[in-house]
């Protein structure tokens, strides 16, 4: 589903006062604007099965308005996630070889988190970075990994004692973030290719912790037609599944705040990734 709201309260000569926040993954593109002075999302936008062609004139559109600063939030690898105390720059390019296969070629990059002292490490391939340079030269590369681990980092500590579950589905791999009493206990990545994969590592997890299934809260980023489908099944086996609620950090318009699961709501929670 294709979807854009730009409000009434963007301002375009006042551009330099918001943020743009940018999401890229193999078929999908969608982002958010954030009035950075009154922290009021005043426009989104997703397009679905994008091509290049598409991409370029978003681009091209995106790029001729000074925003304050933008960041680009990429879907299309694994990730690692490591505690700040831990982390040494010298060593990031064998950790995150240790954990996941990547070209050599590939850039290493590291995104802190402050908020939770964490280190999010991903590779970036040069080709990509090229393309994207001429547009947004200093775009700051984040991955949709630290929203949801933001977001349900924030849940696990505010409703209740039960333990939480962030997940993020893609066509090819499950994300999970799994909190207990506030505390992480595991941030992984699973391949997929039917919902019946789906079920069975978080059954798995729920096993592995000794979570009931009655009781542990699941939170997903949003909605879309292969989502729907995946949801249906899901909430048969576990009670608690909700979608991801929008951070209450910000405010949205309504019109915003009526589409906003369309453009899957964790990534509102991108701009927490760099406070």
């Amino acid at each position: 589903m294709d979807i854009e709201i730009i409000s009434d309260e963007f301002k375009l000569q006042q551009a330099n006062r918001y943020s743009l926040w940018l999401y890229l993954s193999d078929n999908d593109c969608s982002f958010v604007i954030l009035d950075d002075t009154s922290k009021l999302f005043v426009g989104i936008k997703r397009v679905s099965h994008i091509s290049l062609t598409k991409t370029i004139e978003l681009f091209d559109e995106l790029s001729a308005i000074p925003f304050s600063r933008v960041s680009i939030a990429l879907d299309a690898q694994p990730s690692l996630m490591i505690p700040r105390a831990l982390f040494r720059q010298e060593n990031k390019r064998n950790l995150l070889a240790f954990t996941s296969e990547f070209n050599e070629e590939h850039e290493v990059i590291e995104q802190f988190i402050p908020s939770l002292s964490m280190v999010n490490l991903f590779a970036v391939a040069p080709s990509f970075k090229s393309f994207i340079a001429p547009y947004f030269p200093k775009a700051n590369l984040i991955h949709t990994s630290s929203a949801m681990l933001i977001a349900a980092a924030n849940l696990s500590r505010s409703v209740d004692s039960s333990p939480t579950m962030g997940i993020r589905i893609t066509d090819n791999y499950l994300y999970v973030c799994v909190f207990d009493n506030g505390k992480l206990m595991l941030s992984n990545y699973f391949a997929i290719k039917t919902c019946d994969d789906i079920v069975y590592w978080l059954l798995r997890l729920c096993e592995q912790f000794g979570f009931q299934t009655s009781k542990v809260r699941i939170y997903f980023q949003g909605v879309d037609n292969l989502l729907d489908e995946r949801i249906v099944v899901l909430k048969q086996h576990f009670a608690k599944l909700n979608l991801l609620p929008l951070p209450d950090l910000f405010q949205l318009t309504p019109e915003i705040k009526a589409e906003a699961k369309e453009i899957f709501t964790d990534l509102f929670y991108l701009p927490i990734c760099e406070l």
